[in-house]
């Protein structure tokens, strides 16, 4: 009754982050963020989708790749056997950019087939310096109690100095500083190089984006962007802080929306 008929799903992987981060990172900060959010905002949570879509880590070790027809197979029987326990609305909280594709593809298989339930997947947004920094301005230096000036001058640091994040970067980093600082290692932040090698940037110039490894070809060492400098526990806190209260407000839309049931019962009543 608290969750409105609501299922949620963490997803993630198990892929090289840099020399720093665990390969599980993906996986553990859905989940971390998706719990804290449902303190709040009840909704009933699965169990950790953790074997996500990694493409083009094979050369690392820690990374588990799955074929998609294995993961669209057990996600489909996941999703019915929950519909079956009386959750009509299932939303997939993903947290692993290479599920995009794989997740927006097994949404439009759910339109092949009538079904009593809807699936839905919200992509959690990191909350990157660049974030903070905006959240910052537009609430007023007392909205980050945590940080001290001197956390605040990192940020600034990185905003005026437009530098880099992404895979493994100063977002991610944050993130397990504030949920699991235990798998962090910050003495190896320049272990590897995170900047991009732009080895395909002549095929991205003129629109080509679907290139097999080519985000590896470019990151080869499962890490983007410049080495998080400066970031501790209590950024990392902040960070998480910022994502949860975003994630509160998706639930919350997501448990009082009664429209998406409405339009798969009209779906299912006009099937051919």
């Amino acid at each position: 009754e608290k969750s409105k008929g609501v299922c949620a799903i963490p997803l993630g992987c198990l892929e090289m982050h840099g020399q720093h981060l665990p390969v599980g990172t993906d996986i553990l900060k859905a989940s971390y963020i998706l719990r804290e959010a449902s303190k709040r905002e009840p909704v009933c949570i699965f169990p950790d989708f953790t074997f996500g879509d990694v493409q083009g880590h094979t050369r690392h070790r820690g990374g588990i790749r799955l074929t998609v027809e294995l993961e669209q197979r057990l996600l489909t029987e996941l999703c019915d056997e929950i519909a079956r326990n009386g959750f009509k609305k299932i939303l997939l909280v993903n947290s692993h950019g290479g599920n995009v594709p794989f997740l927006s593809n097994f949404i439009r298989s759910c339109s092949y087939s009538k079904k009593d339930y809807v699936v839905i997947f919200h992509r959690l947004k990191l909350a990157s310096p660049y974030v903070l920094t905006d959240r910052l301005k537009e609430n007023g230096r007392e909205y980050f109690a945590e940080l001290n000036d001197n956390d605040i001058e990192v940020l600034r640091d990185f905003t005026e100095k437009k530098k880099k994040f992404g895979h493994a970067g100063f977002a991610e980093t944050a993130i397990m500083l504030g949920t699991y600082p235990e798998l962090v290692r910050m003495d190896k932040i320049h272990a590897v190089d995170g900047l991009s090698r732009e080895r395909t940037r002549h095929l991205m110039d003129v629109g080509i984006q679907s290139i097999k490894y080519g985000w590896a070809a470019n990151y080869p060492n499962g890490y983007a962007g410049h080495a998080p400098e400066g970031y501790n526990e209590r950024i990392g806190k902040a960070t998480v802080r910022v994502m949860v209260e975003d994630l509160i407000k998706v639930l919350n839309i997501v448990k009082n929306d009664d429209e998406m049931l409405k339009w798969n019962d009209e779906f299912n009543n006009s099937w051919l």
